[in-house]
């Protein structure tokens, strides 16, 4: 088993055509570069969290995610969410980013598209994300601070309790729940990410 982000070498073989059937588990995306065409190929079902480099329609190399894939002049860096993609960049030695197009038949294609044709609309939805992701942080902040100052010993440490005002019945934390995934998958094609509104781990558990 190699380690995470090791690069191996590629075996050579062709990149696999991109089917609509798998726009929920495999994210495809490249660009052109030094006279190349590279493109980065990764299965959210690949128990391995494998992800491969192809370079004019061949494997160059693998790795497991997060990547950082040596090409002439920089770098192609992948890397990833439970939710979707949260970085695919080529870094030139001169520090320029510049970011990995999808394949048109991914849902991130469909979601830039989505931008160009409706901008208004599409930041509309960005925007709407934004603030699930805060009002979901909000609460489970809260929620925790009540929990651990709820305990004895961390209350008389303290010197004062906190008792959360923002109590939510069962339907309407599903509702945020459902809110708060749905927000992630959105910034997720959408290619965006933050430390902190996209943590996995205040959705999941």
């Amino acid at each position: 088993m190699s380690r995470k982000g090791a690069i191996e070498p590629g075996d050579d073989e062709p990149l696999k055509p991109y089917s609509r059937l798998q726009v929920v588990n495999r994210s495809l995306l490249g660009i052109t570069h030094a006279g190349h065409v590279w493109a980065v190929d990764y299965d959210f079902f690949d128990w391995d969290d494998r992800v491969s480099l192809y370079r004019d329609g061949r494997r160059a190399a693998s790795a497991k995610a997060p990547a950082s894939f040596p090409v002439p002049g920089g770098r192609i860096e992948f890397a990833t969410t439970f939710y979707g993609v949260k970085r695919a960049h080529l870094v030139l030695g001169t520090g320029t980013e510049l970011p990995l197009g999808p394949h048109p038949k991914t849902l991130e294609a469909w979601r830039q598209r989505l931008a160009e044709r409706r901008p208004a609309l599409s930041a509309l939805m960005a925007a709407a994300a934004v603030v699930v992701l805060v009002v979901g942080l909000v609460v489970a902040g809260m929620s925790l601070l009540d929990t651990v100052t709820d305990v004895p010993q961390v209350a008389d440490t303290l010197g004062w309790t906190f008792s959360t005002p923002l109590a939510l019945s069962g339907s309407a934390a599903t509702a945020l729940t459902v809110a708060g995934v749905l927000a992630i998958i959105e910034r997720a094609l959408s290619m965006r990410h933050h430390w902190l509104l996209d943590a996995d781990t205040w959705w999941t558990g």
